[in-house]
């Protein structure tokens, strides 16, 4: 019996500027989340995710499905070499509370490409969010998250609703590029 590989490749990540980028994500059914074409999506999409190295998230609009899908990869760095692995994938995602006041983290988008040139910013947003979702089986969630985490599901809820980074940023004068950031702060 022959052993039959699969072939897995990386999406074509969406661009600023895409119309795409701004559009409010369909909401999916659970036939449409059991269905074979959708999970052969989230696959594609997580090894788009995993073969990234800085990005921590991907919103389906950002691989051209105006989906309401999105996908968070957070792995240790050497700037953050403590931060435990996470893996999820997040299907019709909705912050459902927020708690506290808000606090700017740094962010950049995969969305504005793949270079050391690529918008960097502080990016104020809620300390803690309360989450439902779906996983992958549609399985319901309802949950809190915080710190890293809580940043990084906002933002790519964000996508879902056709808001980029850009659009939350309110001290402009924290706009540099990914590679001054990293002369500046990971040194």
């Amino acid at each position: 019996m022959a052993v039959v590989q699969r072939i897995v490749r990386a999406l074509r990540r969406t661009q600023f500027g895409d119309p795409i980028l701004r559009q409010v994500t369909k909401r999916l059914s659970q036939v449409e989340i059991q269905s074979d074409g959708f999970q052969k999506l989230i696959g594609r999409m997580r090894y788009t995710l995993e073969n990234k190295e800085y990005g921590v998230g991907l919103a389906a609009p950002q691989v051209g499905k105006s989906l309401a899908l999105i996908l968070v990869g957070i792995k240790p760095t050497p700037s953050r070499p403590k931060h435990p692995t996470v893996n999820m994938v997040l299907i019709n995602p909705e912050v459902i509370k927020t708690y506290g006041g808000k606090e700017p983290m740094w962010e950049g988008c995969l969305s504005f490409g793949g270079t050391k040139n690529f918008p960097y910013a502080q990016v104020p947003r809620y300390k803690k969010v309360r989450l439902r979702w779906q996983d992958e089986n549609a399985t319901s969630h309802e949950r809190d998250f915080d710190g890293l985490l809580a940043h990084v599901l906002q933002h790519e809820v964000d996508h879902l609703n056709g808001v980029l980074f850009v659009d939350r940023v309110e001290d402009t004068k924290s706009y540099m590029t990914i590679a001054e950031y990293k002369k500046r702060y990971l040194r």
